[in-house]
């Protein structure tokens, strides 16, 4: 590693920390006042869970800013070795114009390890807990704790479906489960469910299970529950898991949870667009430092100022594309591998063709 090279790792790791720690700070702080404030003294939250809460959220903002910040210190930093004539002076020297790119390029690819690897590890976790926060002491998610629910495909091919749902106490009101076989219906109707913890069994009261011979439309059994094991075998986080926002998931939690949509037939394109997006969104890191050089390389004819601005624009219309391109693979118009490679893809080409038309 050259001179060169650890002047420009120093430079560009620590403005890119700055960035981010700037882009965290404001939107705690705007998010603090204009959302939190009246419910917290509202609901009198103490500051000390108000404190825990941003410090699990503010991953799902780091992660979010990590590519802007890296764009920006590029620009910054390259910007003013621009105007001070020291990437002239570097070119003159001998430094070939792809050399002296190779240290941002480098920071680059270290942030999108970074980001993938904490995003998988901790990031996940961190944001779970913060939305499991938002729900009980802001009430900014929607948390009705006695919703309905249902789930199709279950262990025996089950369908449940339960009128009031407890999330918090895994407890549940007028269930229905049923289950066409070969030659009979099944069909169990109860008061009450509850997941058993010790016994890791849902658990049934107060019903009837009742199997038809659909042929005959006759009664073949009839028999009265008091309390028994119900015929599923799914715990409450296998029927949940898929609930759960994409972020608050690892790639093995969201391919698992795939792999159970499979199973139960449920749709499984969206989960899939999520699913390659969490390889592709780390990588926006490299996308952004290509489509930074080029400007920062100009700024001694520009300004810092215009390459600042294009540089965001930029940066502003991937985001729109990107949500344009998630958005059709959402709905299955796109393949989800292209609905969430295809920006980075074609951006990157967008930065490469700049870079490679750069004057020297």
């Amino acid at each position: 590693m050259t001179i060169l090279d650890r002047h420009l790792f120093r430079e560009l790791t620590a403005m890119v920390i700055k960035a981010l720690a700037t882009f965290v700070g404001l939107f705690v702080l705007v998010d603090l006042l204009a959302n939190l404030r009246t419910t917290i003294l509202a609901h009198q939250v103490p500051w000390s869970i108000v404190a825990e809460y941003y410090l699990y959220f503010s991953p799902r903002i780091a992660f979010q800013a990590l590519p802007i910040a890296v764009l920006i210190a590029t620009l910054l930093v390259l910007g003013r070795a621009s105007e001070r004539n020291e990437i002239t002076a570097a070119l003159a020297g001998g430094v070939s114009l792809y050399r002296l790119c190779v240290m941002p390029v480098a920071v680059a690819v270290g942030f999108t390890c970074l980001h993938f690897t904490l995003e998988q590890t901790i990031g996940a976790r961190a944001i779970d807990r913060a939305d499991q926060m938002e729900r009980v002491y802001f009430g900014r998610l929607p948390a009705n704790p006695r919703e309905g629910q249902s789930w199709a495909n279950l262990s025996g091919n089950w369908t449940c479906h339960v009128i009031k749902y407890n999330r918090l106490a895994h407890t549940g009101e007028d269930v229905t489960l049923h289950a066409i076989r070969e030659d009979h219906v099944e069909q169990i109707m109860a008061d009450r469910i509850f997941w058993d913890e010790a016994r890791e069994q849902w658990i049934l009261e107060d019903g009837r299970w009742v199997v038809f011979d659909a042929d005959v439309n006759a009664i073949l059994r009839d028999q009265r529950i008091t309390q028994r094991p119900a015929p599923i075998e799914e715990t409450p986080e296998e029927l949940f898991v898929m609930t759960r926002p994409a972020d608050t998931k690892n790639v093995f939690e969201l391919r698992s949870a795939i792999e159970r949509a499979g199973r139960r037939g449920m749709p499984m394109t969206p989960m899939w667009v999520d699913y390659h997006a969490k390889f592709a969104q780390p990588l926006l890191s490299f996308v952004m430092v290509w489509l930074a050089i080029p400007f920062a390389l100009r700024l001694r004819r520009g300004g810092v100022a215009i390459g600042f601005g294009a540089s965001v624009a930029i940066a502003i219309v991937y985001i729109i594309v990107h949500t344009i391109s998630m958005g059709f693979g959402y709905v299955g118009e796109w393949h989800p591998v292209v609905a969430a490679w295809l920006p980075n893809a074609f951006f990157l080409a967008i930065g490469l063709t700049l870079f490679w038309r750069t004057p020297t």
